[in-house]
């Protein structure tokens, strides 16, 4: 008898220590359907089994292993609704779900657009405008990550347009993609065009107040769009927060620029009081663990590891 009830003391000790090692992704209050708005990082961009859906289509692929399938397990939900699409801007969201907005120079390079040309195609964004919103009608959870492409969006938008001119990617291959001497030289020739270097310096200098406004848009036409859903609003995080360099972590650099969009999103927005606001911290990304070259589109990737997506989960599973 003793033996026996050693042996289930035992089997009792492995069963909880192995509980305690497995995430657990779970709330009391469950939601039926969940919908995703945001940019590459709820896609899954990064992670296995991403695949880029095009600019028109309404519903992209829910990635396996990314965060918002850890959030739909957690909450119960049936039905997952991927509404968020790699390289969105707030000036991008919004244009979508705002008819009355204008936009800037840069939407055709995110939403549908006329063949040959930089300029938005008003009929495949109504067409797209239609889908999202019948989506968001349908949902009773909707989570919002948006802001990362604003915080750097001339980065990403010169290293597009260098992809795009044949010639001097084929000088920078000549010369090795990643020599920083080289990429930078052929990001200032991009740069050289006048029209181009304008409208970059126009939305750089409008980038901080062209968020606050174009946020301040999006939840209000989300709310005015499903009354009764609970919005989430996922915070930016620090992409240096989990590196440090000679023991001392570069974090703080960029940490104000971060903090701006976060003060706002916590409680600058006249509408904070219409979503739960969640901030992400310490979260596990490429650049952030030094895996500098992962991506070979973008060196310093700032996406999320598949650690930093089920560490993502956590965080806004904790809010719920």
């Amino acid at each position: 008898m003793k033996q026996a009830k050693r042996a289930l003391a035992v089997l009792l000790t492995v069963f909880m220590v192995a509980l305690c090692c497995v995430p657990t992704f779970a709330v009391s209050r469950q939601y039926k359907n969940y919908a995703v708005l945001g940019d590459s990082i709820p896609t899954g961009y990064m992670m296995p089994g991403y695949q880029y859906a095009g600019r028109k289509k309404v519903l992209w692929p829910v990635v396996p292993n990314s965060y918002p399938t850890y959030v739909a397990k957690g909450v119960g939900a049936k039905n997952t609704y991927m509404l968020a699409h790699s390289g969105y801007r707030t000036a991008d969201l919004r244009r979508v779900l705002d008819p009355d907005f204008a936009g800037d120079y840069f939407n055709a390079r995110r939403l549908p657009k006329q063949a040959d040309t930089y300029a938005v195609d008003q009929e495949g964004l109504e067409k797209l405008r239609k889908g999202v919103i019948k989506y968001l009608k349908k949902s009773d959870l909707i989570t919002l990550q948006i802001g990362a492409n604003d915080s750097f969006q001339v980065i990403v938008i010169l290293f597009e347009m260098l992809r795009e001119n044949q010639e001097l990617m084929a000088e920078l291959q000549a010369a090795g993609a990643l020599d920083p001497e080289v990429t930078t030289k052929a990001l200032q020739k991009i740069a050289e065009d006048n029209e181009t270097l304008l409208r970059i310096i126009e939305m750089e200098l409008a980038s901080v107040q062209g968020f606050k406004d174009n946020f301040d848009v999006i939840i209000r036409r989300i709310r005015e769009i499903n009354p009764d859903a609970k919005i989430v609003v996922m915070g930016l995080y620090n992409p240096l927060e989990v590196t440090k360099i000679a023991g001392i972590s570069p974090a703080p650099l960029i940490q104000p620029l971060i903090q701006g969009f976060n003060d706002w999103m916590k409680s600058g927005s006249k509408y904070s009081g219409e979503y739960t606001y969640c901030p992400l911290t310490n979260i596990e990304n490429y650049m952030g663990t030094g895996q500098l070259f992962a991506n070979p589109e973008l060196p310093g990737d700032v996406h999320p590891t598949a650690k930093g997506h089920q560490q993502i989960a956590e965080q806004v599973l904790a809010v719920l």
